[in-house]
């Protein structure tokens, strides 16, 4: 069984949801996020760095997130969450790697200084070339989703659920998406998956229906295994 050490507040929510839509057996142990949990000496055994997520899959040590998704994907659901060809193996990869270079680079950027700084923090010049990046990014999974509804192989994999967990963070940066109507509806089908409903703590994923509408995404999940 994998042991997953995360927190409903971090990164370890895309790294459940895959989980959950791989149908692993997983269990939890969730830490604070600071000194006394995620910065305390014994987890900083398992993960250097500090943060969370990290799994321990048989005495196999991962951290970072997105090569942990990928690495459940490929193990554990090979033929729903992973893909075959290296031409798509490719695509995957690549998606997967942009989502965190590029689309929630700036848009955490972006959420600084629309919602998380003190005001006296905050610049509005950083904040609007923030969300024009975001809006780029948004720009790019329109078109590529435009054919399929799907980043890669004509169906949902785990670039798409990547890629659709850092869309949850879009409402830190105030970025909307009625100028994005494939990306709105992909976000809104993907999140209404029952592995994502299982996955994401209730006041986590309550706001995205700002977005995305739809009493489903009210009800209260649980992300224990």
């Amino acid at each position: 069984m994998i042991k997953l050490y995360g927190n409903p507040y971090s990164r370890a929510n895309r790294v459940r949801w895959a989980l959950e839509a791989a149908g692993a057996k997983y269990e939890e142990e969730t830490l604070s996020l600071g000194p006394e949990g995620t910065g305390s000496q014994r987890f900083r055994a398992i993960n250097p760095n500090g943060l969370v997520p990290a799994i321990n899959d048989e005495g196999l040590i991962l951290f970072e997130s997105v090569p942990i998704c990928l690495y459940i994907a490929k193990k554990y659901a090979p033929t729903s969450l992973y893909v075959e060809s290296i031409r798509d193996e490719g695509l995957l990869l690549q998606w997967s790697v942009w989502a965190m270079t590029e689309l929630e680079k700036h848009n955490e950027t972006a959420s600084l200084h629309v919602t998380w700084f003190s005001a006296p923090k905050r610049d509005a010049s950083i904040a609007a070339r923030e969300q024009a990046e975001v809006s780029r990014c948004l720009s790019m999974i329109e078109e590529a989703i435009q054919e399929s509804g799907f980043l890669v192989a004509k169906r949902f994999t785990i670039a798409d659920l990547i890629v659709s967990e850092v869309l949850t963070a879009l409402v830190h940066a105030k970025i909307e998406l009625n100028d994005f109507p494939r990306v709105k509806r992909y976000l809104k089908m993907n999140l209404l998956q029952p592995s994502a409903q299982k996955a994401f703590a209730s006041d986590v994923i309550q706001p995205i229906p700002l977005y995305i509408s739809h009493e489903n995404l009210y009800k209260s999940t649980t992300y224990s295994c």
